[in-house]
């Protein structure tokens, strides 16, 4: 029974990590051109936590004004909090995951994923030496401060996408940096 709830769960938490939507979903859209200046919006403006991160992100129109945030599984993997964003840039779907983690308080899941990006850049939901088919590595970024995980997943090769997602990623973790 046990390996069977394992197994939905896994299922199900990658299926939410690989930002599965439903189709005739309209995205909304942002718009390179409408950048602010990035010293016109400061981090300690926002609180230090998973809500003050989005809303940093968006004023910095990284995120859009109007994109929903998709509650994830965060506790599958050790963290405090998450959220799903998907949206468009330059035609091409963007999708991103944000997740808080407490350094102080952390679970053996949340020390084995944090450990696992600061090695590698990338996780695993299970434990690598899981058998399981879905236990495959995700990208990710983690902040300076060891807070905050980012996946960001933008299958377009333009330049200015791939610069957009290094922007992204810069912000997350320059995040109330230590």
């Amino acid at each position: 029974m046990k390996k069977i709830i394992v197994a939905v769960l896994g299922l199900l938490t990658a299926a939410s990590l690989t930002g599965c939507m439903g189709t005739g979903t309209q995205l909304e859209k942002v718009s390179t051109a409408e950048a602010p200046d990035a010293n016109s919006v400061k981090a300690s403006d926002y609180k230090n936590n998973l809500e003050g991160l989005e809303k940093y992100l968006t004023a910095l129109n990284y995120i859009p004004q109007k994109a929903e945030a998709t509650k994830m599984m965060y506790k599958v993997i050790g963290a405090k909090d998450g959220d799903r964003y998907n949206f468009s840039v330059n035609n091409s779907v963007v999708t991103v995951e944000l997740y808080e983690y407490d350094p102080d308080t952390l679970g053996e899941d949340g020390k084995r994923v944090i450990d696992e990006v600061k090695k590698n850049g990338e996780f695993y939901v299970f434990d690598k030496s899981s058998k399981m088919d879905e236990n495959v590595p995700y990208p990710a970024v983690l902040s300076d401060n060891s807070k905050y995980l980012v996946l960001y997943t933008d299958s377009s090769g333009d330049l200015d996408n791939v610069q957009r997602k290094a922007d992204f990623q810069m912000a997350v973790k320059e995040f109330y940096k230590n």
